[in-house]
């Protein structure tokens, strides 16, 4: 469900910060963004009945699309 995504390094910011930093590729997610991880953790901490009754999301974008996916 959730993919490993890579780190890219990014020259650009590492040079601005004056510290190394990386960029976590989540656009490679099914979804195309990062929520997915978040819904799948929320979806997945609900307690049986609960999470039986089912999820609603008041998004239409990408957050919506993570929270299909996790239910």
């Amino acid at each position: 469900m959730v993919h490993r995504t890579p780190l890219q390094h990014s020259s650009t910011f590492s040079a601005m910060s004056g510290c190394e930093v990386f960029l976590k590729l989540e656009n490679l997610q099914k979804t195309g963004a990062f929520k997915i991880r978040g819904a799948y953790n929320k979806v997945a901490s609900l307690a049986p009945d609960a999470r039986a009754r089912g999820v609603i999301t008041a998004s239409a974008g990408n957050h919506a699309q993570g929270v299909a996916m996790a239910a």
